[in-house]
């Protein structure tokens, strides 16, 4: 069984108190089946969950960043239907979110 970590960007965009952890034996959503389905994307989900702690270490606008990341799931994330779209966009988020 394959279980991810996503760490800072589960804690800080579900409000959780503790490390959230998706287990690919269950996956609920769309976004969740990709990330288990494939190796590449998760690692891309963690290079943006990473840039995006960083990103927050870094901005005195935390609110106004963890709003841009809830509106980017929604809009461009969760919109992925395959692959190849949601290592794109992590792959985008990423970077937009390492020199914020």
């Amino acid at each position: 069984m394959r279980v991810r970590t996503f760490a800072l960007l589960c804690l800080f965009l579900q409000g959780a108190s503790a490390w959230a952890v998706t287990d690919c034996s269950k996956p609920k959503t769309k976004i969740d089946w990709l990330l288990c389905s494939n190796e590449k994307a998760a690692l891309e989900e963690e290079r943006m969950a990473f840039a995006f702690r960083e990103a927050m270490n870094r901005t005195e606008s935390r609110e106004a960043l963890m709003q841009e990341q809830r509106e980017w799931n929604t809009a461009v994330r969760d919109v992925c239907n395959d692959v190849p779209c949601l290592v794109k966009a992590y792959r985008d988020r990423a970077s937009e979110l390492e020199t914020y």
